[in-house]
């Protein structure tokens, strides 16, 4: 007990060296916390889907074009897709940015993704309304069909829950939601 009350009776003969200790713990217990929650949310924390420790990411390698990590084309993933027996699901997608038109509004560029397989089983992720894709759904070109996020629902449509099974135009192409 004596020694906590000597400290603190140096720290108050000597207020500069006070304010800089305290301003470097400060500063100190700062970074470490904001790094902390950095490599937390990016490297420790699991994904938020059913067994993250199961998802695996594929490339093709293009030696023609020096590009190391391309993703797959559609023909090459329905190969894999149909010889690949060691994956309980397979799914691809990749990214878009499809302009909604006729609907109430404005035309409006979304972003969104393109996706084929079992891209919301591999994720573990079902539908609020409405159903997943069905394997005719994978054909390039037929049965276009579109799955809304929750948030663009919510604001563009206000949550209808009729506008399941209606029609929205994406890039000037017919899609039942």
């Amino acid at each position: 007990m004596n020694e906590i009350r000597f400290a603190f009776r140096q720290l108050r003969k000597s207020p500069g060296f006070t304010f800089i200790a305290i301003l470097t713990l400060a500063l100190g217990i700062g970074a470490n916390t904001a790094i902390f929650s950095v490599v937390n949310a990016v490297i420790l924390r699991p994904l938020p889907y059913k067994a993250p420790e199961q998802l695996v990411w594929i490339w093709e390698t293009s030696p023609k074009n020096e590009i190391e990590e391309e993703p797959l084309s559609f023909p090459n993933f329905n190969d894999f897709r149909q010889q690949a027996h060691s994956f309980e699901a397979v799914g691809a997608f990749t990214g878009a940015a499809p302009i909604l038109s006729g609907a109430d509004g404005e035309p409006e560029r979304l972003t969104g993704a393109a996706v084929v397989g079992d891209f919301f089983s591999v994720l573990g992720v079902e539908p609020v309304l409405g159903r997943k894709f069905v394997p005719e759904e994978n054909e390039d070109g037929k049965n276009r069909v579109a799955i809304l996020s929750h948030a663009f629902w919510q604001r563009r449509f206000g949550g209808d829950p009729s506008l399941v099974g209606q029609q929205i135009q994406l890039n000037g192409n017919q899609y039942t939601v």
